[in-house]
């Protein structure tokens, strides 16, 4: 089975602008059309089962129908992960709810909604995700952070919010540290509880085979997800690179897809 285990839509009619904000945003051109069809026809035509959707809200008062809308598209083919604004009044609640759904996740972005995994005030939501749910955290900056923007999920910030909650199901997207894998090296890679992801838009061998090798190395290959940020990054072609690593098959099945099948219970 390949799982795609970090990818975004939208509902149809905000597909559009939500897509042109993210491409003006990254400067990344979009390799597909951010709504429901557009990522299973994406999918089929990438040989990919299923995707994780994650659940992104800048504004607190869309987190709810946001995440009302990510629990009515789950299907065979289409796994959501809910959306968690740190100011909500109820994270608890909200991923009681999520759970009572059917969703197997959250996703946190640090980066978009401006805290520290590691604050306190974020604990509450760690308790109740427990050892059951998975969440996936952004990991690192953005390409065009500029240094004297905050980097609010660096890689030792996240590796205290796992420490402080060792049995939580963490994936540490983008390699552990988007444009900061000296970091998430030192901080994250090596690590027995931690798990991360193989996004890397707008592509992954802009990583390099012996540099993205040496993560999964060192890492363990049991521990590695694969991701895309589609439609910010083609399924098809970070598979095949994922595919031409000379790490063994074995690995690499696991990495396309039996890891993350295992881990959410798929």
């Amino acid at each position: 089975m390949r799982i795609d285990i970090h990818t975004h839509i939208s509902p149809d009619r905000i597909a559009a602008p939500v897509l042109e904000g993210m491409t003006a945003q990254f400067g990344y051109q979009a390799v597909g059309i951010n709504t429901i069809d557009g990522i299973k026809s994406h999918m089929r035509a990438s040989g990919v089962d299923k995707s994780v959707v994650l659940g992104v809200v800048d504004r607190l008062e869309h987190i709810k129908p946001a995440n009302d809308w990510l629990i009515s598209i789950q299907d065979d083919m289409l796994v959501p992960f809910g959306a968690i604004h740190p100011d909500m009044d109820d994270m608890p609640g909200e991923v009681r709810r999520l759970r009572d759904a059917g969703i197997k996740g959250v996703k946190l972005h640090p980066m978009v909604n401006q805290f520290f995994p590691d604050d306190p005030k974020m604990f509450p939501l760690y308790e109740e995700l427990g050892d059951d749910m998975v969440v996936e955290i952004h990991s690192g900056r953005w390409a065009h952070t500029k240094p004297e923007d905050t980097v609010y999920s660096p890689p030792n910030r996240i590796m205290n919010m796992i420490r402080q909650f060792p049995k939580m199901k963490v994936v540490c997207l983008h390699l552990g540290g988007f444009y900061m894998l000296d970091e998430a090296e030192k901080e994250l890679i090596g690590k027995d509880n931690v798990i991360i992801d193989t996004t890397w838009p707008p592509e992954l061998k802009e990583v390099g085979t012996d540099t993205l090798a040496a993560i999964i190395n060192k890492h363990g290959a049991d521990k590695v997800c694969f991701g895309t940020d589609f439609p910010l990054a083609d399924m098809a072609k970070d598979s095949q690179f994922i595919e031409s690593l000379p790490v063994p098959d074995a690995a690499k099945e696991r990495i396309l897809g039996e890891n993350f099948r295992e881990l959410a219970g798929l």
